[in-house]
């Protein structure tokens, strides 16, 4: 399966939302390869520049609409920088853009290495829509609050060589038996307790396998599908989505809780309504 990467995006302060890209790792490994890092900042410290190779807190210096928006330059954070983790030249450098239409005038000059799986419509056209100056510069900071790779979730692995042994009750034996010499009722009676407890024995061997093959399947390590995996990422957006909002509330209400209510002269501002003033004597001979 292809990596898949993510952006957590605000504009300003305010959070933006999630953009997941799949990167095609199949056809440009080195490029793919350079941009998986930066989101994870795994290489630390880039002995060049003493920067931390790394997308977090870096911002989309450069929108144009209806073409694409720019980022990835964490050195100089203004399109003139960046860095590849190889740290040589000629790496293609750490900045990227993702175009928001058709661009066939750009095969043969750009690398495509990946795609927009998730986030395009909710996230990627409300950063494209920030106003920018003259220069193309967003006029409100569009900040990569929060970068990295996601993966696959797996069952803890059984290691290897470990066997599986299950207790099984022990049956006791006694050493002397009863032997009955009455009647031949006496012995059917006797033979009819042992089939019976032959009979419950087998009940018990065949649960006890039941629970061998139970624990067997439990230690089998399964990988998550595909389908899985784009519903969990889907489930756990969702869940980030619903805490951001629920913190953002609470915010709103401490700060209304802790702001007394604005007064003047014994009036109380409420609102935008239009106010009309009354004078008092005049209201009064009325």
């Amino acid at each position: 399966m292809r990596p898949r990467v993510f952006f957590d995006f605000a504009i300003g302060t305010e959070p933006a939302g999630r953009v997941i890209f799949e990167l095609y790792n199949d056809t440009a490994p080195k490029t793919t390869e350079n941009f998986r890092a930066l989101c994870t900042g795994e290489k630390g410290l880039s002995a060049v520049s003493e920067r931390p190779l790394y997308y977090k807190n870096s911002i989309i210096h450069r929108s144009i609409r209806d073409f694409m928006i720019q980022g990835g330059d964490f050195t100089k954070r203004n399109g003139a920088g960046g860095e590849s983790i190889y740290g040589r030249p000629n790496t293609n450098g750490s900045q990227f853009f993702v175009t928001l239409r058709d661009c066939p005038h750009l095969n043969g000059k750009h690398v495509v290495f990946g795609r927009v799986i998730r986030g395009y419509d909710e996230v990627i056209k409300k950063l494209a829509v920030v106003p920018v100056d003259e220069k193309d510069r967003p006029q409100h900071p569009i900040v990569i609050v929060n970068c990295g790779e996601l993966e696959l979730k797996r069952k803890v692995e059984a290691s290897q060589g470990e066997e599986l042994s299950v207790e099984i009750p022990s049956r006791r034996r006694h050493s002397s038996r009863s032997r009955s010499r009455s009647s031949d009722h006496g012995r059917s009676t006797q033979k009819k307790k042992k089939s019976k407890r032959r009979k419950h024995a087998s009940k018990e061997d065949v649960n006890t396998d039941d629970e061998v093959r139970k624990n067997e399947d439990e230690k089998v390590p399964r990988q998550e599908s595909e389908e899985e995996y784009d519903a969990r990422l889907e489930r756990e957006e969702q869940e980030r989505l619903e805490e951001a909002k629920r913190k953002e509330l609470e915010r709103i209400k401490r700060k209304y809780e802790s702001t007394p209510p604005a007064t003047e002269g014994g009036v109380r501002f409420k609102g935008r309504g239009r106010m009309k003033f009354i004078d008092p004597e005049l209201h009064h001979r009325r």
